[in-house]
């Protein structure tokens, strides 16, 4: 059955209007064949009854006397008068006591004539046969019993003749029905095909141009107005998408101008910064130490105070121009991404780190194979930034902690590095990625600023994210992902 109806969705529209229209006509002919039949059943059976009840009755009547004298001969004789109907196989006459009186047998029937009335009520139908039994009455009194029993096995030959006629009128019908409808489907296909067709046009060529042609104001007529209207929407919204994309693309090639003459700008400003400021800061800073030294003795300790902050004011600023100069170099640098090894970075970060504070005691979890793909020399970046955050932020406290690790959650890796020092309000967080915002006194925790500006933006041309959790004195993560194909 799946079979079938999987063939029939596979059919043509026209031909599935057609196998409609005949499966539709084939299922009302059988149902009007069976409720004929059936008519024609219950019409067979009630012309037997009233033809063996007329006979039965006659019998009846013309039995009296021989019951009433005893006289089994001339009960006999009336009971031979039912010879006039073929389709009688047997009669009976039974007396007042239901024994048999006399009987009338068909010639050639191979019939048991029963020794008692049967106990039947009115007409009884069984195996091609109909049996009635009528009383036989005295002065209103029951002296005996008529039992008629007939074939009723023409009943087959009128089922044949039947059968036959709704057979050719089922084949005349269908022919007619075939036809009628290859002929009617045409009306509902044709606006349809017509439809299909264009669709395909459109699709083929790209040419929004087409229309449907419209047959009627009716459905389909409707359905054909409104395709109409959507290819005319879709031709005008093309146009205007051209026009945008013709006006975007000259946008982008002013904008790659603009950006152009700005990264010059950038190289030639980062270029200033690195010589041009350092060197008046480093003639600053060389001075102040050359007056300290040739004339640290004329100097009292409120003027030694003056250099040393000057001294300590040209070396932040050194800081402060080489993380800027930092960041521009992430903004500015051309990625090759390729398989890393993050847990082997981080080691060496903290190699680095742990060789340059040797002093402290810090307890660093790195786990093996953290795998990412990325470019290692932003990858590394990143990492010097938060390794070196989570270090300096953990030098007040007790047993120090430095964890990164790695899981997954929403279809994606996550990384987080995570450690048990000063940590922040979050109240502040949104402050944390920005360039030169600081949640931190620079005297206790001393920096420019920059470090996870940088950060984020290493993230950023990772196509990840990057995110933070803190506690103040309870420490702070920071988790970040990253494209899994960057």
């Amino acid at each position: 059955m799946p079979d079938v109806a999987k063939k029939f969705r596979e059919l043509s529209l026209r031909r599935k209007l057609i196998v409609i229209t005949l499966s539709v006509t084939a299922v009302s002919l059988l149902l009007l064949g069976a409720g004929l039949m059936l008519r024609e059943r219950l019409e067979f059976e009630r012309q037997t009854e009233v033809r063996l009840t007329l006979l039965a009755d006659v019998i009846a009547l013309s039995s009296t006397a021989p019951l009433a004298f005893n006289d089994p001969r001339s009960a006999s004789e009336t009971l031979a008068a039912l010879a006039s109907d073929p389709h009688v196989l047997l009669g009976v006459l039974y007396d007042e006591k239901d024994r048999m009186f006399a009987y009338y047998l068909q010639p050639g029937a191979e019939r048991r004539v029963p020794g008692q009335a049967p106990k039947i009520a009115g007409i009884v139908f069984d195996e091609g046969t109909a049996a009635l039994i009528r009383p036989v009455t005295l002065r209103e009194r029951q002296i005996g019993k008529v039992y008629v029993l007939a074939d009723s096995a023409n009943w087959v030959v009128v089922l044949w003749q039947f059968a036959g006629i709704m057979g050719g009128l089922f084949v005349v019908v269908l022919t007619i029905g075939l036809l009628m409808s290859m002929w009617l489907q045409r009306v509902v296909t044709e606006p349809i095909v017509d439809l299909v067709d264009v669709m395909h046009l459109v699709t083929q060529s790209g040419d929004y141009s087409l229309r449907a042609k419209k047959r009627a104001d009716d459905e389909l007529g409707f359905l054909v107005g409104v395709f109409n209207d959507m290819l005319e929407e879709i031709a005008k919204s093309r146009a205007e998408l051209h026009t945008l994309n013709d006006e975007l693309e000259e946008r982008v090639r002013r904008r790659t101008g603009e950006l152009e003459i700005a990264n010059k700008e950038l190289e030639a400003f980062s270029y200033s910064v690195s010589h041009d400021l350092r060197a008046p800061l480093r003639a600053i800073d060389g001075f102040s130490h050359a007056l300290r030294e040739d004339y640290g003795d004329k100097l009292d300790e409120q003027g030694k105070d003056y250099l040393q902050r000057v001294r300590k004011g040209c070396q932040r600023m050194g800081r402060l121009i080489d993380d800027m100069l930092a960041l521009a170099r992430v903004i500015r640098y051309e990625m090759r991404p390729e398989n890393v090894d993050l847990s082997a970075i981080a080691e060496g970060v903290v190699s680095q780190i742990v060789q340059s504070d040797p002093t402290r005691a810090v307890k660093v979890v790195i786990p093996k194979g953290l795998r990412v793909s990325g470019d290692p020399g932003l990858l590394r970046i990143a990492l010097e930034n938060l390794l070196n955050n989570a270090w300096k932020f953990t030098q007040k406290t007790t047993a120090a902690k430095i964890e990164l690790s790695s899981f997954r959650k929403d279809g994606e890796t996550v990384f987080c590095l995570r450690d048990n020092g000063a940590g922040f309000d979050m109240t502040y967080v949104d402050k944390l990625f920005r360039a030169f915002q600081r949640l931190h006194d620079a005297s206790a925790f001393p920096g420019s600023g920059i470090g996870l500006a940088t950060v984020h933006r290493v993230i950023q041309r990772h196509g990840g994210r990057i995110w933070a959790e803190g506690e103040v004195d309870r420490g702070a993560a920071f988790y970040f992902t990253l494209k899994e194909d960057a």
